[in-house]
């Protein structure tokens, strides 16, 4: 049975216009990976796009599963040895068709069997190194994020479609690899200046500390960080290689958040009504802190977040 790389929901229900990029690498050796864009698992599951890189022969495939029957498979030639290397799969919603390219080459237009809104969630299973970018973006009627860029220290990506409003949840399933001193940053950037980072979460295992503060002080043509927030809890991770649950809570102009189930703290926003502009999560280790998410949920519950902390547990 494959191994679960990665699961998430949507933000926001799937339509014309919008865009997936996905960034990964497969494993030395690997034998196969798909990533798969379906409804909610159950006796009647359906996957509406299903996109294998089989190494064995050489080829992608395309394929989708409806009515419990897999159907209306294309095969393509493909140098699967590149998926060695990192990749970037762009997907694009567009008129009655997925439209995909790799490493910024076509490489087919795949026609619709169902609802776009009914493909509620994304799958990646299989024999892959890492998944470092997960963006779920809007290209029509007009870009969102109007910035779009990952830089080579993210490690985890996730864009969303739309503006965040209070009552937003996001939860991601995390685990940590490498220097046990390290740290790793966890940012929610502008999305019309990604200098500015509304959010600046450092993790830091040194000085067992979770420091919050922000990146908006303007300084000529930069930003500076504004004054950071003291902890008033614990260090909350005692085991550095232990699994882990973030929750991540808007409210009107402050963010609360939670780990395993525990209200860890909150954080009011330096800019003010600037909750519909911040962008998704971009996390990174530094010190030698490897940072690999393998899960990310979206949940919208009511505006003062009640309870969110119960879905990190």
């Amino acid at each position: 049975m494959s191994k679960s790389v990665f699961h998430s929901n949507f933000a926001e229900h799937l339509r014309f216009g919008h865009c997936f990029e996905i960034c990964g690498k497969a494993k030395d050796g690997a034998k196969r990976f798909h990533i798969s864009l379906c409804t909610e698992p159950g006796e009647n599951r359906k996957i509406g796009l299903h996109f294998v890189a089989d190494f064995e022969t050489n080829q992608i495939m395309l394929g989708k599963f409806l009515n419990n029957d897999w159907c209306e498979e294309e095969f393509f030639d493909y140098e699967t040895s590149q998926l060695l290397e990192e990749f970037k799969l762009y997907i694009a919603l567009a008129d009655g068709k997925f439209h995909l390219s790799l490493n910024g080459v076509a490489l087919a237009s795949y026609s619709y069997s169902t609802r776009l809104s009914l493909l509620t969630e994304i799958d990646i299973m299989g024999d892959l190194e890492y998944l470092r970018q997960m963006d779920h973006r809007k290209y029509f009627p007009y870009i969102w994020p109007p910035i779009q860029i990952v830089e080579d220290r993210i490690q985890f990506s996730s864009d969303v479609p739309m503006p965040f409003e209070p009552g937003h949840v996001m939860i991601i399933s995390a685990h940590l690899d490498g220097n046990e001193n390290g740290r790793f940053i966890v940012h929610l950037r502008n999305i019309w200046d990604m200098e500015r980072q509304e959010l600046h979460l450092s993790v830091r295992f040194d000085t067992r500390t979770v420091v919050r503060t922000s990146k908006t002080i303007p300084e000529d043509e930069h930003y500076c960080f504004d004054k950071e927030d003291e902890d008033s809890f614990e260090f909350p991770f005692e085991d550095f290689f232990k699994p882990f649950k973030l929750a991540f809570a808007f409210m009107d102009n402050e963010l609360k958040i939670a780990k395993d189930g525990l209200f860890l703290c909150r954080f009011e926003f330096r800019t003010l009504n600037v909750v519909p502009f911040v962008g998704g999560l971009k996390i990174f280790g530094i010190d030698g802190v490897q940072v690999k998410v393998n899960e990310l949920e979206h949940i919208k519950t009511n505006p003062m977040c009640s309870d969110f902390e119960t879905y990190s547990q």
